[in-house]
Formats: structure tokens, sequence, C-alpha cells
């Protein structure tokens, strides 16, 4: 038995109601999160995988207008009514739920908008498939509650996945590796996870990664990472989905890599310098500019605005090489302005 596994495609990237620095920029990013969806979408069919699970975060934000969640939505639909069952939940970005009449209709699109389980019959496995909608604020507490509520300890089957968006220990995440500690009311402790389970289909997390049950090494938990580059701190992490194989009792997981944008950061100690001079520098980095590149010029150095030389940040961008987005960022003491 064949599925992929992915999560974190944050569709609607660009459909926001702040209006962002670069707006240009930020659609064509959209588009290359899209196209990666596709992709994923397209593996799954040419792969004749038998299900399809979506971790989570299906959607950049809760509040897109309807016509938007329904074109997003249209190639695992499109999926489904070739007979692939998909499964989804709804992560912290949809904000643990998604419109209830989004998916109505659509046979064998399975959502987890409540806790709850079910199975499955896939090429010759019961699988049984468990899950609940993210868990806001304490979720180390709620975890255990959820998990029972989904009924799936009292359900026979040859396989068990558990489906969650939720963050546990060891997980790793930005260009710091910062760790997860079991001590984060945000995180659950693997070891502490139902050792009957036999995967768990986890998203979240943005970068790809495979942890492991302290008691049961066999149980994988997996994060398949997000489908594209989302910010800047992700610049260096391939990015990708996961397919797995299930032969017997063993589940053998492969990373299936995606396309990525090429992202750079170039810091530049701005005070003290002339607007003349800070343009001369920034155009010193013209070099680096191509046409699928984001690029942040981070300019450092200032406790207040003032301290910095005035600059018509769009006239800049007007006048630069092609880029897919180029924002600028003004630290002011301890936080970040975008221009």
């Amino acid at each position: 038995m064949r599925f992929v596994h992915t999560a974190d495609t944050h569709l609607g990237f660009d459909l926001l109601k702040r209006i962002p620095p670069d707006p240009e920029g930020r659609r064509r990013r959209a588009e290359a999160i899209s196209a990666n969806f596709r992709r994923v979408v397209d593996h799954a069919r040419e792969a004749e995988a038998h299900l399809f699970i979506h971790s989570g975060d299906l959607f950049h934000s809760h509040a897109l207008p309807r016509e938007a969640l329904e074109s997003f939505i249209r190639p695992i639909a499109d999926l489904a009514r070739s007979g692939m069952p998909v499964v989804i939940l709804p992560g912290n970005h949809d904000r643990s739920v998604f419109p209830f009449d989004l998916f109505h209709g659509e046979k064998n699109i399975y959502v987890f908008d409540r806790p709850h389980s079910l199975v499955l019959t896939l090429n010759g496995y019961d699988v049984c498939l468990a899950g609940f909608p993210f868990l806001r604020n304490d979720s180390r507490r709620l975890f255990p509650s959820a998990m029972e509520e989904t009924g799936y300890a009292g359900i026979r089957a040859d396989l068990k996945i558990l489906v969650t968006h939720q963050t546990f220990d060891g997980a790793r995440c930005g260009s710091g590796g910062f760790t997860f500690t079991a001590r984060r009311p945000d995180t659950f402790p693997r070891r502490e996870l139902p050792p009957d389970l036999d995967y768990v289909a986890a998203g979240h997390i943005h970068l790809h990664q495979v942890l492991f049950h302290p008691l049961k090494p066999e149980l994988k938990v997996v994060y398949p990472g997000s489908i594209q580059r989302m910010s800047l701190a992700e610049r260096r992490e391939p990015k990708g989905f996961v397919e797995a194989e299930v032969e017997g009792n063993t589940i053998q997981i492969r990373f299936r890599p995606l396309p990525t944008l090429e992202m750079e950061v170039v810091g530049i100690r701005a005070v003290g310098l002339t607007a003349q001079e800070l343009r001369r520098v920034i155009r010193g980095h013209y070099w680096r500019f191509h046409a699928d590149l984001v690029i942040r010029f981070q300019l450092t150095g200032g406790e207040v605005p003032s301290d910095y030389p005035e600059l018509d940040f769009d006239e800049i961008r007007a006048e630069m090489p092609p880029v897919l987005e180029c924002t600028f960022a003004v630290q002011v003491k301890d936080r970040w302005i975008l221009k």
C-alpha cells in the first residue's frame, strides 16, 4: 500500500489584507507555491498512490475569499473524484476550522474537523486513520483527551495512522536549528504517543524531518515540511513531500524534493551613510539578482527610524534588475520594520 503525505501548503500566500512591500513579487511567490502543490497531487496520481494525506495548513489564512478557496481545493477534489481517498485537517493558519460546507458533497475527501477515526480498505490493508484539528493553547495538556475522543483505540486494523498538526519534542525549525522540548506547553512528548500507532503524519513544522518514538523506534513521526520556502528563515532548507510504502509490518518513507525558490539576506550597516551612499551600496549587490530570487536587504545600526537616511524604496525597486521579490527591513532596536 502506498500513500503520499504532504502538509503546510499555505495556498493563498498572497491574499492578505495587509499590503506587502512588494505585492507583485508576493503574487509570483504564491504562484510558485501553487505550482508545487500541483506537482505533489500529480505525483500521487502518477504513482498510483492508494491514499493522499494532508496534515494541516492547506491555506495561508482562514479569511480568504470563498471563490479562492474553491479554486485552491480543485486539484485534491479532482484527485478524490478519480477514486483516491484524501484525508485532511485544518491547521493553525486555517484557525483549526474550514468553512463548514467547503468540502460538502465531495466524495472520498475525509476532513478531521473534530476528533474522530475512520477505516479505509486500501490495497488489501484495513487502515485506521485518526485525527483532530490543530489544538490551540496548551496542546500538551489537550492532546491525550483529543486522542481519546478519536475512538481509535477500539478499532481493529492492519495499520493505524495519526494525522495531526502539532509540535513534538525533538522537532527542529528555523535557520538556527531551534529544537522544541517536552517542557513547552505547545509541545507533546513523543514517548507519550500511543505505541499501537504505526505512523504519525505530522504537520506544522516547515523543515522535513523524521522523529522516532523512544519506546518504539519503528513508529515514525514524519514532518514532510512545507512545499516551498515560505520565509527567509527557510532559505537553506530543501522542500518536498513524503511518499510512503507499506510492506508487511514496515513503512518505508522517501522524501521527494520539489523545486525551491532561491533566497538571500544581505545585511548593510546603514547608519552613518547618506542616502546616495546607501543607494550605491545597494546597487553593488545587483550582481546577485536574477528572475527567480527572493532577496531582503536588512539595514542595521539604528535605534530609531530617523537614524537612517531617507530612501524611496519603490523607486529603488523600479530601477533594479529583474528579481522575484525584493524587500527592505530596517532594524529599530530589537524589531524590524518592512519597507
